[in-house]
């Protein structure tokens, strides 16, 4: 196996393949960003922050639950198979923002000699305060920073933490950070805007060196049992039901950015073959986070050896993986008319 058909580019930053790890609680602890590095992750973007001291204790109020196709709550730990769907509600790294960034400064150049990066993620609450913090990774030489304004968590938490939806201030928050940090900046989008091309278009036009789409969607689950809403509250959820939602996200903004911008997918990737999914849809890396959190670390360098296995059987890379059925996808109105083909879907009692 040729690990070079793994490589791809993101701006002036090569990695060793497009396997990212995601945000989230797995990623608080050194011992879990480094367990993530060794099993292969070419990223690992560590836990979220802001200077808010409400979201930091939000932490401490998570709770998750595992979800079956039937929208049955199963037991933790009892394992899950890749269609489980996430729920849960989180908060913000419980440690001072800038110790933090120190703390993600020293591991990224830990993982430099693993050829793999630690990235860090801010979360907007005001501008002045992402600007100073944004400004401090720079100065701690951080290499990637991602700015997440699509925090699905930012509904329930609307002073502490801030959803953007409108071109306008996507341009705003990318220009600010742009101004103080000179490494690779990712904008992380939501899934709750009308149009996230165009969010993406405001954020390359802006400054950012890649864009990464979609944020978990909002939930709530009733319980039929207690006739109450599974943890109590609405919840972020994500699960593979999402990935056909992304790839969709992506092969838009590809056309609308054009094949030279890089994208970066998440939400619904839970393996090797989805990862590949995502790239043929016109991303050039690939967040995995749920499928790690309820099945373990070992899902990286499973999910490589998945995407490697595929690349060979296609005797391809990568790199020329990127959008081949986004640039394929065609239009309602091009389809051949077929009188009455819908006759051959419909129960046979509807028809006279």
């Amino acid at each position: 196996m040729d690990k070079q058909n793994l490589k791809i580019k993101i701006g002036d930053l090569e990695f060793k393949n497009p396997l990212f790890c995601g945000s989230a609680e797995h990623f608080i602890e050194e011992a879990g960003i480094k367990k993530a590095v060794e099993e292969g992750a070419a990223v690992v973007v560590a836990k979220s922050t802001n200077e808010s001291e409400n979201a930091k204790t939000q932490l401490d109020k998570t709770d998750y639950a595992l979800i079956d196709s039937s929208l049955n709550n199963i037991s933790w730990g009892l394992g899950s198979d890749m269609s489980t769907g996430l729920i849960g509600r989180s908060g913000l790294v419980n440690l001072d923002s800038k110790e933090w960034l120190k703390k993600i400064s020293e591991l990224d150049n830990w993982a430099e000699k693993k050829h793999s990066y630690v990235a860090a993620s801010i979360i907007p609450r005001n501008m002045d305060s992402l600007e100073e913090l944004a400004k401090e990774a720079d100065e701690l030489g951080i290499r990637i920073l991602e700015i997440n304004i699509g925090a699905p968590h930012a509904s329930e938490m609307k002073s502490e933490i801030e959803t953007v939806t409108e071109e306008k201030k996507v341009s705003e928050i990318v220009m600010t950070v742009r101004r103080v940090f000179n490494g690779s900046l990712w904008l992380k989008l939501g899934s709750t805007s009308e149009n996230v091309s165009k969010l993406c278009l405001a954020a390359k036009s802006s400054g950012a060196d890649a864009v990464v789409m979609i944020g978990r969607m909002m939930a709530m689950f009733p319980d039929l049992d207690s006739m109450k809403p599974t943890l109590r509250t609405n919840v972020a959820y994500g699960g593979r039901w999402a990935l056909p939602i992304t790839c969709r996200w992506l092969s838009e903004s590809r056309k609308m950015v054009g094949d030279d911008f890089p994208l970066i997918g998440t939400n619904g990737a839970r393996d090797g073959y989805d990862i590949a999914r995502m790239i043929l849809s016109g991303a050039s890396g690939v967040q995995i986070t749920s499928s790690i959190f309820t099945n373990g670390f070992e899902v990286i360098s499973k999910s490589l050896s998945e995407l490697l296995e595929y690349l060979e059987t296609k005797d391809t890379s990568a790199r020329e993986l990127i959008g081949l059925t986004a640039d394929r996808v065609e239009t309602y109105d091009t389809q051949n008319t077929r009188p009455e083909i819908w006759k051959e879907f419909v129960p046979k009692d509807a028809l006279d």
